[in-house]
């Protein structure tokens, strides 16, 4: 598989800039990430790559005072997702969880703050006779951590078709059987959840948000991330908008997660 990698300058730097920009390049179809001293390299297969998605992403990154510049390179042809997996991946949810991934892509992995602190506190809770939605599903990471405990039923979706494909896998992995993996966007969601999970970008969350509702059952947890500390003012009035009670509200690093329940 041919691969092509941005360096991407980010001015003035910040770790916080980088981590939205990596969150927002994983959704055109970049699958790894490095960080550098002036901003990040994301890597994406050759045949997935549209250069104009990738300047509307920069576009539309709406950080005050930031610019963004970038250069394309073509790698050679090799395996960058084993390369990847030898040199720079970090087995954190099989090292503190017992969750074992095949690590086609970095945001999902556990390394970002966002997936460690979700998967984190699905483990915690109790998915008992739950049929249990797992949106923007990446890894499949976090629908792994609700099988695990307890759900009967797991739906996870994703719009990337390379994703599917590792999310597959990883259930496998993880000798998860009671799950169905579908490429889409929400409009794929059909029928009625007890939890849905989605760690997307907060303009995708707010979005989706009526259809999430739509399928949540009554009485029903929707539990959202991927976003920053700050805009969980925003996050918090558009789910009232929905009738969405605010559950509770935690952080890492000035990641949030969310959690409400529909009344």
């Amino acid at each position: 598989m041919n691969y092509l990698y941005t360096d991407i300058t980010v001015t003035p730097y910040s770790e916080a800039t980088c981590d939205v920009l990596t969150a927002l390049l994983g959704e055109i179809g970049f699958d790894s990430f490095e960080v550098t001293d002036t901003g990040i390299k994301a890597y994406i297969p050759e045949e997935q790559f549209d250069e104009q998605s990738l300047r509307d992403t920069l576009a539309d990154l709406f950080i005050p005072d930031v610019t963004t510049t970038y250069t394309l390179h073509t790698l050679e042809n090799k395996d960058w997702n084993a390369e990847w997996e030898q040199n720079s991946f970090d087995p954190i949810l099989e090292r503190e969880f017992g969750i074992r991934l095949n690590p086609r892509m970095a945001f999902g992995s556990g390394s970002h703050e966002t997936t460690y602190q979700i998967t984190s506190f699905l483990l915690s809770q109790d998915f008992t006779h739950q049929r249990v939605l797992d949106m923007g599903t990446g890894t499949g990471v976090l629908g792994i951590a609700m099988a695990m405990r307890g759900a009967d039923q797991v739906v996870a979706i994703d719009i990337d078709p390379f994703s599917v494909e590792n999310a597959q896998e990883n259930f496998v992995l993880n000798n998860i059987n009671n799950v169905r993996v579908l490429q889409g966007d929400a409009s794929a969601i059909e029928g009625e959840f007890d939890t849905i999970v989605a760690n997307i970008h907060k303009n995708i969350l707010k979005a989706d948000m009526s259809t999430y509702v739509q399928h949540l059952a009554l009485g029903g947890r929707l539990i959202l991330s991927g976003f920053f500390i700050d805009d969980v003012p925003e996050m918090e009035q558009a789910a009232g908008q929905q009738l969405l009670s605010l559950e509770k509200t935690f952080n890492k690093n000035d990641w949030a997660v969310m959690t409400f329940t529909k009344e």
